[in-house]
């Protein structure tokens, strides 16, 4: 780990297109993977080719709470054009053996990408996936999983999808739709949602830059700001109407978790992201629950998962518990 960190901090803000396998071959070598977690991949939840997940489902050595045992549902990133929920037979699997160790039934999701996917397709994916946990995960061959107690997690542009699903109601052109699958209301979040990780999220995303450029333009139709803004994770928080569940931090507990070494695109994000959160949430001024990680970038974060480096991991489990109430299967510390 020591030599991880010496690498981190040389770096600290330096990210470029292809550095993603420097840092995941650094961390390959520090997980320890459980034979007493069962693997169920590939679990189709739509009809595109990407629809599908894999469910990590806890040791049976486990207890399980009379209510069902606690899920969470993790999105990669990958900057809207890449990325696998199987980056290597360890990653993201680190997500999902860490997580399903603890008691927790853990959920890594694919959905589509640019340039096949337009908008708002992957926010669609969302959806069908969550409805997929909802209608699936109490039976027993995924572990006893509570549908009314999902976390749902999305690091960078994973984290964005959800935000877009969370937050459709801001798009007024989709109501008919919503209303449609939401039984007449277009502002509800359905299925129920017991908190939301959003980490190193590009919320908002610069669109002189050209890699982003193409991402926009294949998404959205137009990186031009006017066009691609106001369904962007940001734009679509901005235009929720006022009372939307959505807003609630009591109904929806937001996470907003940043790294001490960012990218500036995506710090600035997620200061816009806190600031229009505020200015909209209910109660009146509440906040995010925000934590900057320190002595991490913007992917050796997620790759800390299952190390022993529990920084994030520990902050996450805090989020959890205080989410859906403190299990007596979820261990570490703070549980009881």
């Amino acid at each position: 780990m020591d030599t991880v960190i010496k690498e981190i901090v040389k770096e600290t803000i330096k990210f470029s297109p292809g550095d993603e396998e420097k840092w995941r071959l650094l961390y390959e070598p520090l997980y320890t993977i459980s034979s007493d977690i069962q693997v169920i991949s590939d679990r189709r939840y739509g009809a595109a080719s990407r629809n599908l997940l894999d469910v990590y489902v806890p040791p049976k050595t486990l207890p399980c709470p009379n209510a069902g045992r606690p899920v969470l549902f993790y999105v990669h990133g990958g900057g809207f054009i890449s990325g696998d929920k199987v980056w290597s037979k360890n990653v993201y699997a680190n997500i999902g053996y860490y997580f399903a160790s603890l008691g927790i039934v853990t959920i890594c999701v694919n959905h589509q990408l640019v340039p096949g996917a337009k908008y708002p397709d992957a926010a669609v994916d969302m959806q069908l996936a969550r409805e997929w946990v909802y209608n699936n995960i109490s039976s027993v061959e995924y572990g006893f999983g509570d549908p009314k107690k999902v976390i749902l997690f999305g690091h960078s542009s994973g984290g964005a999808h959800l935000a877009m699903n969370l937050y459709a109601a801001g798009d007024t052109e989709r109501h008919s739709e919503l209303s449609d699958r939401f039984a007449g209301d277009p502002t509800a979040v359905w299925p129920p949602v017991a908190g939301v990780i959003f980490l190193d999220v590009p919320f908002w995303m610069d669109s002189r830059k050209p890699g982003r450029q193409y991402a926009l333009r294949n998404y959205y139709g137009s990186y031009n700001d006017d066009i691609w803004y106001p369904k962007s994770p940001l734009g679509l928080l901005e235009r929720l109407e006022e009372g939307s569940p959505a807003l609630d931090s009591q109904k929806l507990p937001v996470y907003l978790g940043t790294v001490e070494w960012e990218i500036p695109e995506t710090s600035d994000a997620t200061g816009r992201f806190f600031e229009a959160y505020r200015k909209r949430s209910k109660p009146e001024g509440s906040l995010p629950l925000m934590r900057v990680s320190r002595r991490h970038n913007h992917l050796s974060v997620v790759l800390s998962i299952g190390t022993t480096d529990t920084s994030l991991s520990d902050s996450l489990l805090e989020f959890i518990r205080g989410c859906v109430g403190k299990w007596q299967d979820i261990a570490g510390p703070g549980a009881s």
